[in-house]
Order: C-alpha cells, then structure tokens, then sequence
C-alpha cells in the first residue's frame, strides 16, 4: 500500500489523481478536513472524481508522531510531499519544525516500518550556485553562507534527514523540482504570478527561474519510485525563463497588462529598507530580506536534464503548460 504524505497540497493532490489513474492502493494524510475539498476540486477538474473515493484520509500532522505512526500500517512505499514554504524570517522556527523535524520523523518511521522506498519533495532552494555561471546540478555543491533563506535552510537539513536514513538502511530518491506550474492553486506557486498579473502589476524582478508542469513532477515521482533507482537526487526543471518572460507570457493570455518596469537588485534593496522599517512598527511582517532579494535577482540556470538520462523521462512543453493554466484562469474569472 502507498502512502502519500500531504494530499491536500500542489503536489499531493496531483501525484493521488495520477496514482488512482494506475489503480493503486493509496493512503493519504491531511491536518486541516476543510483542504481535502482542494484535492477533490483536482479531480473534478480532470473529469476524476469518482477515483476520489478510493483514497483512504488519515488525519496526521507530521510534527505529531503518534499520529503519523498510524498512518504507516502496512504501508510498503511512502511520498512526502508535506512542507511549509515561506520566505518571512519570523517563520523560521515553525519552517524547522515542520520541515525538518517533520522530515526527521517520516525517516524514523520509513526506517521503523522497514519501508520499501521514500520518495521525497525538496525544492531548488537548496541548490548550490556555481561560481563561474554555469548551469547548476546535482553536484553543485550548497553554501550556507550565502545569504541563505530560512526556508531554503529547513529544506537542506530536510534533505540531510533523508541522507542520514539512506545511511541507515533506507532506499530513498529526492527531487529539486523548479517553480511548479499548475491550475486551481491560485494562491501558490505559479498561481500566484497569475493573480498578481491580472491584478495589475507594473513590475518584474530581473532573475530567472525554472519551471516544470505539476504533471511532470507526479511522473517523475512515479517513476523513480517504481523504478531500481535509489540514493539519488533529481532537478526538475523542464525550462529556465526570466520572470519578464513569464509574467509577460502569462499576461497576454489573460488579457492583462503586462509588466514594464525590472526591480533591479539595488531597487530591491531600497524597498527592503522600507520593508524592514514597517515590520519594525508592526505595521506589517517583513519579507523582503537581503536572501530574497538575492534570489529574485539570481540569474543562473538550473540543469533538470539527469531524470531525462536515467529515465528517458520527457518534459511537457511549457508554452503549452501555460496555455492549459490560462484558459483555466479565465474560466474561473467568468
């Protein structure tokens, strides 16, 4: 039987509709009933919904061991896909407690239950920058002196867990998937570029960033699980583009204005300033912090070219993501 740790969020929900596709015996953990209703809206979206009641929910918080130890009865294979993903700095102890303590408790258990294979959800984030410009990889090798993120950081020592289990016993892959490019989750991840765009925003950071559909990375989970590949880390990144690309593509297929003016680093900076001083009187929680702004001025490009060696694994074509994404929108917006 599987197990899919965080049913309920981007991943989760995508990697459940393809997995009952595939008629598979599947066990899900949720913490808040309301979101199971985001998963199912997954579903009908993809004509679904009658695989839905295949799922078994289990109610378990992975920072709750108790809890997630009764979800792992007679589980053979485990996906986690459960995280906290926030860039404000006074979230840094509920981002180490849910993502790595919680990461910590699912190889405990993995281990404990003499699960066949894990397989884990961890970001770019926690990626090495190669110094002379380079496409980053696998190799490139993270510093944690860089200015790094809060979130970026429980993520790593998220990843750390999942090597101490391999270390132990446990047979284990884990993916670095890019920005995730999926509908109905307008308020995460790429969804959030489409709210903001149709909103109304005149600016754009000057970075790049690497996106992947949310379809390719339930497939690439998949077939590294049922796949002889183990103690492996992934990229997944099926394209590199610089958010003017993105925004502005995104923009002309909601027939939104798009967005003209770079935030360069040293306007960012200036902004941040502002930002600090706010949060300083409480007038709102500061976010854009010198990792941050690092980061959405990043130029370099990232390598998700090894899944596509070791498992003849094809990218979908990102244009023809976000056109199935757009027309999504706009059906939401009538």
């Amino acid at each position: 039987m599987i197990l899919v740790i965080g049913g309920t969020g981007i991943v989760g929900a995508h990697l459940l509709l393809t997995l009952t596709a595939k008629k598979k015996q599947l066990v899900a953990t949720y913490r808040d009933r309301a979101k199971i209703e985001k998963t199912l809206q997954v579903f009908r979206h993809n004509g679904a919904e009658q695989r839905f009641d295949n799922i078994i929910w289990k109610e378990a918080d992975i920072i709750n061991l108790p809890a997630m130890q009764g979800a792992f009865n007679e589980i053979t294979h485990v996906y986690h896909c459960a995280g906290m993903v926030s860039f404000a700095p006074r979230d840094w102890k509920k981002l180490n407690k849910i993502n790595t303590e919680g990461t910590a408790n699912v190889v405990n258990l993995a281990l404990k239950y003499k699960i066949q294979k894990l397989a884990y959800v961890s970001s770019i984030s926690t990626l090495g920058v190669e110094p002379d410009g380079t496409p980053i990889t696998e190799k490139s090798i993270w510093n944690p002196e860089i200015a790094p993120l809060p979130y970026a950081i429980s993520k790593y020592n998220a990843e750390l867990e999942v090597w101490r289990g391999i270390q132990e016993g446990l047979s284990a892959v884990i993916i670095n998937p890019g920005v995730i490019l999926c509908a109905h989750f307008w308020n995460q991840s790429s969804g959030v570029f489409f709210t903001r765009v149709k909103r109304g925003t005149g600016f754009f950071p000057i970075g790049k960033i690497g996106c992947i559909a949310v379809e390719d990375v339930a497939d690439a989970l998949i077939n590294l699980m049922e796949s002889p590949i183990e103690n492996k880390r992934y990229i997944l990144v099926a394209e590199n583009l610089y958010y003017r690309e993105l925004m502005q593509s995104i923009a002309k297929r909601i027939h939104a204005k798009p967005p003209y003016i770079p935030l360069t680093k040293r306007l960012l900076y200036i902004i941040s300033k502002f930002d600090l001083l706010a949060s300083s009187f409480g007038i709102k929680q500061r976010l854009l912090t010198r990792p941050l702004v690092q980061s959405l001025c990043n130029q370099h490009e990232l390598d998700g070219s090894k899944i596509t060696r070791d498992l003849s694994f094809k990218y979908r074509n990102i244009n023809k993501t976000l056109d199935k994404i757009a027309r999504a929108f706009l059906d939401r917006s009538l």
